[in-house]
């Protein structure tokens, strides 16, 4: 529990930071832009692959993978049908809603929560691989469908995929992992150094991002939504996820909390970032991956005494 607190503590300094700097304004009109491009393009990128490199093939395949994506297929399909009977929007607002209870924010958060609260970013790989590499493509891959009415092309698909950098990272990290191979201290030292920007940087951009939100506004029409969303993230999918941790899987201890503290992060970014792209729900999206910002802190203080 102690844990849990130091680390919640840990990454809420941070995000103050965020926000004071977006209140200040001392980075200016484009700092968030440019913090995001450098996390995301530098820093991200070196924490997985150093992370890899200081854990084991195991640790990336292991069933913490399997388990997010029961956990993400399983809350999109139940919210998904949820949506549909007691709100009966159209399709397209219906998998934004569906998607914002299912997609976590591995990235911003799951690092660090991985770091200060599990003790091991090796953590969020697994979970960080399987959004990237397969959930979020196909989330855009569907919507595209839905809205338009066309299918986009696989080719289009496999090539949003393979220009991520983090799953180029990924893919370099794993390759060496498997091949047996290393690189010497003096290569990897720089990318450790540059690996050091990621958290810290997801942090205080997230932090500057809720400076300017306007959540829940009753013009929107969209709190049912954002309610329905929110819980299902909250409670179904951490739920979800347990469940197949201990049951599928037979994991326990710090294992089996690691899988739900994974499933109980918040609503991803991305989701509304792609939602904006289309036009389709922003507000959901957008006030779902706040509520559930918040909502994480409480859902991992109520659960984590059970499993210390």
């Amino acid at each position: 529990m102690l844990g849990v607190l130091s680390g919640f503590f840990i990454i809420s300094v941070l995000i103050a930071v965020g926000i004071a700097a977006g209140l200040t304004g001392i980075l200016g009109p484009q700092g968030r832009f440019v913090l995001n491009r450098i996390t995301y393009f530098v820093g991200t990128p070196a924490l997985v692959f150093t992370s890899l490199m200081d854990s084991d093939l195991s640790m990336v395949l292991s069933p913490h993978f399997a388990i997010a994506a029961i956990a993400a297929f399983m809350t999109v399909a139940l919210t998904g049908a949820a949506a549909q009977l007691l709100l009966r929007r159209r399709p397209e607002h219906t998998l934004v809603t569906a998607v914002s209870a299912s997609m976590v924010n591995s990235a911003n958060m799951g690092f660090p929560l991985a770091a200060y609260v599990l003790g091991d970013v090796a953590f969020a790989l697994p979970i960080v691989l399987f959004q990237m590499a397969l959930f979020t493509p196909m989330f855009q891959f569907v919507l595209h469908a839905v809205k338009s009415g066309q299918r986009p092309s696989l080719k289009a698909f496999a090539a949003n995929v393979a220009a991520n950098p983090t799953i180029i990272a990924a893919a370099i990290g794993i390759a060496l992992l498997a091949a047996g191979g290393s690189l010497p201290a003096f290569a990897m030292e720089p990318i450790e150094i540059l690996g050091g920007l990621s958290i810290p940087g997801l942090l205080i951009s997230f932090g500057m991002s809720l400076v300017a939100s306007k959540p829940l506004a009753k013009t929107d029409g969209v709190r049912a939504d954002v309610f329905l969303a929110s819980a299902f993230k909250l409670i179904v999918m951490p739920l979800v996820a347990f469940g197949a941790a201990a049951v599928l899987f037979g994991l326990s201890g710090h294992a089996l909390f690691a899988a739900v503290v994974m499933a109980a992060l918040p609503t991803a970014q991305n989701v509304y970032v792609t939602a904006a792209h289309y036009e389709t729900a922003e507000e959901v999206s957008r006030d779902t991956a706040l509520v559930t910002s918040i909502g994480t802190m409480l859902v991992l203080l109520a659960v984590s005494p059970f499993f210390t």
